[in-house]
């Protein structure tokens, strides 16, 4: 009768995740590649030394975090998928950890397809880098998914990360650890601060949304 329970569950929430991997996910994942096409095109990422390497990596590939993380909650923004989600035997909220999962993974293993296309074309790509940029590019994320959530606003959330993004570029190392441009400014120490932070802020916002449910 247990095994029959655990089967049933594994069976239910890999139905949930292959329904989200095929309704939720492409958009926001090809809306993060685009960004790493966007980022090649921009920037020369060919022969850079380790001090130039941090430049396309947070000014503009970070942003693949906002992309995946940020329209989390966003298909139950709907009332009529609201209601289906509702009847559904599994939490919502055991749902949108799944999302945050699958997207959290998607995440690094772009930050390390880009990197590593940068260290092919011979630039001096260290692991800190690959390291940092995932670390800033999941706080980017974390920061408008926490709006999103709470304001249940999909469009607030992005807005939110641009104010985040623009708040650290302008105040360069006065945020100090949480700065997202550390690495470009020549400190490759503290990125591990940003991904705790990024955790507590992903925590905090499943945690406000079971309170107001």
């Amino acid at each position: 009768m247990i095994h029959a329970r655990k089967y049933d569950g594994i069976r239910i929430y890999g139905n949930i995740l292959k329904t989200n991997l095929r309704h939720q996910y492409p958009g926001p994942a090809l809306a993060a590649l685009a960004l790493l096409v966007l980022t090649r095109l921009i920037f020369n990422l060919n022969a850079l030394e380790s001090t130039a390497v941090a430049k396309p990596l947070e000014m503009l590939m970070i942003w693949i975090g906002p992309a995946l993380l940020v329209p989390v909650f966003g298909p139950e923004q709907n009332p009529e998928i609201r209601d289906v989600v509702r009847t559904r035997r599994i939490d919502y909220l055991q749902v949108c950890v799944l999302r945050i999962g699958y997207s959290a993974l998607t995440v690094a293993l772009l930050a390390a397809l880009f990197t590593g296309l940068m260290k092919a074309g011979e630039s001096q790509v260290l692991p800190y880098h690959l390291w940092g940029s995932i670390c800033s590019a999941l706080l980017l994320g974390a920061v408008g998914m926490a709006v999103a959530g709470i304001s249940g606003n999909t469009a607030a959330g992005f807005m939110a990360s641009m104010l985040y993004y623009l708040a650290s570029y302008g105040m360069k190392n006065k945020l100090g650890v949480f700065s997202l441009f550390s690495m470009t400014g020549g400190r490759m120490t503290g990125k591990g601060w940003q991904l705790l932070a990024a955790v507590f802020l992903t925590v905090l916002t499943l945690a406000v949304m079971r309170h107001r449910k």
